[in-house]
């Protein structure tokens, strides 16, 4: 092989390795607005304050953040999850989607190397991957259990979270775009690990507990309060409660799944008081 060869194989290796791999750093930075606090840029980036902190040195001892500041805001690690294709959809614009290269994907579904075509309704594995952090106003993550509605039926703070544990909100109440189609959200998606206990935000009957794929809910449980007050459980992969029965605050109704119109593991909550939906943050 010539030196010049030689040079340019030196040369091309490492960026050839970052195509296959991905970015070498998902990390991003945001630049501290006043008003802002750790907890809630941290939220935002959808990573935890540990996480923030450890991204941040000068941060470890500090309670505040001074606005103008330039933080680092390091990577998210997204669990490995499992993927329904969609018309007009391949592998090179799923792979866009979840954060991937075409290289990763391909490797955890070997059964379409070599160009082989992926059919709609197919599952496709996705990996458990590191991307970069949420940033400024493109975030949908809110945080949650922030405040109490003064004037709600709720406002005795019988509103339970029905999700321990996981508090990131993936798409968020009010208009967005799924699929390049502009829709009404009415709900929230807060993202868990497929099977964890799905519990009721408060108590009430059992209205519905059934699949509901026709409008897109997969497994659902529909639970009705005695104050008009009605929440939505969808994209189950269990439902533990049947139609009819009553159930207490707190206690486990469902597992979180990816039934239904869903991109990915998380529940589908929404609130409805006699029908007309509400924001559930709103709520807590």
């Amino acid at each position: 092989m010539s030196l010049l060869n030689q040079v340019s194989r030196a040369l091309c290796l490492p960026i050839v390795a970052a195509l296959m791999l991905g970015s070498a750093s998902s990390a991003a930075t945001y630049r501290i607005k006043p008003g802002d606090t750790l907890s809630g840029i941290a939220v935002r980036a959808g990573v935890t304050v540990a996480q923030l902190r450890a991204a941040n040195p000068a941060l470890r001892d500090a309670n505040s953040v001074q606005a103008g500041r330039v933080l680092t805001l390091p990577g998210r690690v997204l669990p490995a999850t499992r993927y329904r294709v969609k018309a007009g959809e391949n592998l090179t614009v799923i792979a866009q989607r979840v954060g991937l290269t075409l290289t990763q994907l391909v490797r955890a579904n070997p059964k379409y190397a070599g160009g082989k075509p992926v059919w709609v309704g197919a599952i496709i594995q996705i990996p458990a991957r590191t991307v970069a952090a949420r940033t400024g106003t493109a975030a949908t993550v809110r945080p949650a259990a922030i405040r109490v509605n003064p004037v709600s039926p709720a406002s005795s703070g019988a509103w339970l979270w029905p999700v321990a544990g996981y508090r990131t909100v993936s798409s968020d109440y009010g208009s967005r775009v799924l699929d390049g189609v502009r829709e009404m959200h009415y709900g929230i998606d807060i993202v868990a690990p497929t099977g964890t206990l799905v519990r009721a935000a408060r108590s009430g009957r059992v209205l519905e507990s059934r699949p509901d794929f026709d409008r897109g809910w997969g497994w659902t449980v529909v639970l009705e309060h005695p104050d008009g007050w009605i929440t939505r459980y969808a994209h189950l992969s269990a439902n533990l409660a049947r139609q009819g029965e009553v159930v207490t605050r707190g206690q486990p109704i469902g597992r979180v799944g990816n039934t239904g119109r869903s991109t990915g593991p998380h529940l589908h909550f929404g609130t409805y008081l006699r029908w007309s939906p509400r924001d559930p943050l709103s709520l807590y």
